[in-house]
């Protein structure tokens, strides 16, 4: 019999569709440039993840309840999200994360984060932690340094509860919310 997948659920933001091309583009061209192994992240699970909901004290249905009344209290406006370069995170296991990242265009989207991560608090929820803004575009054999590319840039005019079915490279948007 077969276990149940494992499940995260977590916010985030989502490239729009007509930056996901461009996205999954890039990352089979740094594969091939820096000769990497690993899977590209599908269009579909592009995201830039805001932060993870875990409650281990309730089943999954009251975890989303309340992870949706966050999103409920969260009234924000739209902002703009610019990465400017891609690297790898050194997370010292056999696969690397390499992602886009930026600098001073991703400065509201921290902003953005820091207020969910208040509200998911105030919700009784853990702290979010620290927080570095990214989008895995794939998952390599090494990590790579970082290099520049030319800016993608889009006006980030909601955000999503996710749950990612761990293994099935598949995301479930169990909500989503717009930005004012």
């Amino acid at each position: 019999m077969n276990a149940p997948p494992r499940i995260n659920l977590f916010f985030a933001t989502l490239p729009p569709d007509p930056i996901r091309p461009v996205m999954e583009i890039l990352g089979r061209t740094v594969r091939k440039a820096h000769g990497l192994r690993g899977q590209l992240i599908t269009r579909e699970c592009l995201h830039n993840t805001l932060a993870e909901v875990q409650d281990p004290r309730y089943p999954l249905r009251k975890t989303i309840e309340r992870a949706k009344s966050v999103g409920d209290r969260i009234k924000h406006p739209s902002f703009s999200a610019r990465y400017e370069w891609t690297g790898s995170f050194d997370v010292h296991r056999d696969r690397y994360p390499l992602v886009l990242r930026g600098d001073a265009g991703l400065q509201s989207l921290i902003g953005f984060q820091q207020e969910i991560g208040m509200q998911m608090k105030r919700a009784g929820f853990g702290g979010a932690g620290s927080y570095t803004p990214h989008v895995t575009l794939l998952w390599a054999d090494r990590p790579v340094a970082d290099y520049p590319i030319a800016p993608i840039a889009w006006t980030v005019t909601d955000f999503v509860l996710v749950m990612s079915l761990v293994g099935e490279t598949r995301h479930i948007h169990v909500a989503r919310w717009p930005l004012k």
